[in-house]
């Protein structure tokens, strides 16, 4: 083959794989959920691997269509989902739509799965570590700082707090979790900063990470120290989250999928008249104070009685209308499988230590965005025809 035919052979080979490349359904996000998405078989055919990043821009990303706040690496890719624990305001809903609505068409929010935030530990010692809601809020306020100080932890010396030195949904969930329980001189925001929650400032000695993984290799640096973290994060198997010598039990109850399963049950699913409101399909565990102050917001549910208390959601944001018909084939694809009765991805949701939705909202997530003659039908042509997301 002469050169030329060559050099031109390989230019169109590679932009063959660029076109291939930007045809991907890119998605990225949250750390807690990296794992599950990164589990082959979990995302369908046509889907780039997951991007896990936490840097609290998971939703701009999407929101804006801008790859770069996923990745480091120059692109012109387009982002066409993106994952989070932190739902999205009314403030940002109401920007997109401003912005975007009318070329991309409506957003569409649900939750993936439900999630513990665990309490994770590095501290020498064979007695189990049970830890009472009131030893939760003194040590990440700072109040409690000697393991003495924990009941029964049969542990002495310092507690150094980790925590992660970026925006995240775990933050959000944990903040909101302290928010709403602690009695303290100061007081918690609900916030994605952690570093920013408590009025009062952070634990003396408290020291920071830049991602899960991160957290972890920290915890260990030194005897003694202590972290909030996803549960997929917190131990390499799903009995490893029963194992109180190193991840804490809240109030004499382990952070697994199994001790939360009830209350995500009694969590009803959003009417069928007001399922366009993104907002319902996102509910919030939150201070009875809160949801007395916001009557009108019915995504609010009290913490339950019983069960491990941290949780709340991981969330997934999608568009219901894609420019190109192959990938919006492909993403209904997606829904029907993360969202089957049949064949799901329930294991795999077990196996990362997250716990799956209950039947009924799988089912609300298929007849309101999977069903043809649903208005909020992904792809629906009444709603998609001649807009969507770019390809």
């Amino acid at each position: 083959m002469p050169k030329h035919q060559g050099w031109i052979a390989s230019m169109l080979f590679a932009a063959l794989c660029m076109q291939q490349a930007q045809a991907d359904i890119n998605g990225g996000g949250s750390t807690l959920p990296a794992k599950l998405y990164q589990t082959p078989g979990v995302l369908t055919a046509g889907f780039a691997p997951y991007l896990g990043m936490d840097r609290g821009r998971d939703k701009a990303a999407f929101l804006r269509n801008d790859y770069s706040l996923l990745s480091s690496l120059p692109s012109d890719r387009n982002v066409h989902w993106a994952a989070s624990e932190s739902k999205l305001k009314y403030s940002e809903v109401g920007d997109y739509f401003s912005a975007h609505h009318a070329d991309w068409g409506p957003l569409i929010q649900v939750p993936s799965a439900a999630t513990t935030i665990a309490i994770r530990f590095n501290k020498a010692g064979s007695a189990e570590v049970d830890l009472s809601t009131n030893d939760l809020c003194g040590i990440f306020s700072g109040r409690v700082n000697d393991w003495r100080q924990i009941k029964e932890s049969g542990r002495t010396g310092p507690i150094t707090v980790i925590y992660p030195n970026i925006a995240s949904g775990s933050t959000e969930l944990f903040t909101r979790f302290l928010n709403a329980k602690c009695v303290e001189t100061g007081t918690f925001a609900v916030t994605t900063d952690f570093a920013s929650s408590y009025s009062g400032g952070l634990p003396a000695g408290a020291r920071s990470a830049n991602s899960s993984e991160a957290i972890m290799e920290e915890l260990y640096v030194l005897d003694g120290r202590i972290t909030f973290i996803g549960p997929t994060y917190a131990a390499a198997t799903l009995e490893g989250l029963s194992d109180a010598t190193k991840v804490a039990r809240v109030n004499g109850v382990s952070p697994t999928p199994a001790n939360i399963s009830d209350a995500i049950a009694t969590v009803p699913v959003p009417a069928v008249a007001e399922r366009r409101d993104q907002n319902l399909w996102v509910p919030v565990f939150t201070s009875q104070a809160n949801i007395d102050a916001n009557p009108g917001d019915k995504s609010l549910r009290p913490y339950p009685a019983s069960g491990y208390p941290i949780l709340g959601f991981t969330n997934m944001l999608f568009s219901q209308c894609y420019a190109d018909a192959t990938q919006t084939s492909q993403i209904r694809s997606f829904f029907y499988r993360h969202y089957g009765a049949l064949v799901s991805n329930d294991a795999a949701i077990r196996d990362n230590r997250l716990a799956r939705l209950p039947a009924a909202w799988k089912t609300a997530v298929r007849d309101a965005f999977l069903t043809p003659t649903s208005p909020l039908s992904i792809g629906n042509a009444n709603v998609c025809n001649g807009i969507g997301r770019p390809l």
